[in-house]
């Protein structure tokens, strides 16, 4: 990347904070590609996905201390970066789309972001159950779909 993470986290007065910078740029260069494409999935752009990641980054770089461990880090960016996304998913929904907005949402943080079912858990206060519930819901949903049978019968080929 042209830019490293910690050129762009300022500290409450403006001024640098810089714990250890290696620490911080590694996991925003482990972190930074699935977070920006659940970000884009949400939001439906590169440049506000982009803005939000960074907004993400910083609050769960100001929300963890330099020990937490990698999987509640990001717990954290997660969860930061699903609250600043809840307007454009409820307003963004396509109208030839059956997959219910929580459905769409585990659908993204599994295969955009990479989380565990319990990760996703976490984040929504339900429990794993209901989590994979709803992504097998959906994953059917989405089956359906693009069956055969059904792309046949929607282009009247049949």
């Amino acid at each position: 990347m042209g830019f490293r993470f910690t050129d762009l986290f300022n500290g409450k007065d403006g001024e640098a904070v810089r714990p250890q910078p290696d620490r911080v740029n590694r996991r925003f260069d482990e972190h930074f590609p699935r977070l920006f494409a659940y970000l884009r999935t949400c939001v439906g752009g590169e440049i506000p996905a982009q803005d939000m990641a960074v907004k993400a980054f910083s609050q769960a770089f100001t929300q963890t201390a330099e020990s937490t461990g990698d999987d509640e880090f990001r717990t954290v960016l997660y969860r930061a970066a699903r609250r600043m996304c809840r307007p454009a998913l409820r307003n963004n929904k396509p109208q030839d789309d059956s997959l219910t907005t929580r459905e769409r949402e585990i659908i993204s943080l599994v295969f955009d972001a990479g989380l565990s079912r319990g990760q996703i858990a976490y984040m929504f206060h339900f429990r794993e159950s209901t989590i994979s519930s709803l992504l097998m819901s959906g994953l059917r949903k989405l089956k359906e779909e693009t069956s055969p049978a059904m792309t046949a019968a929607y282009m009247n080929v049949a």
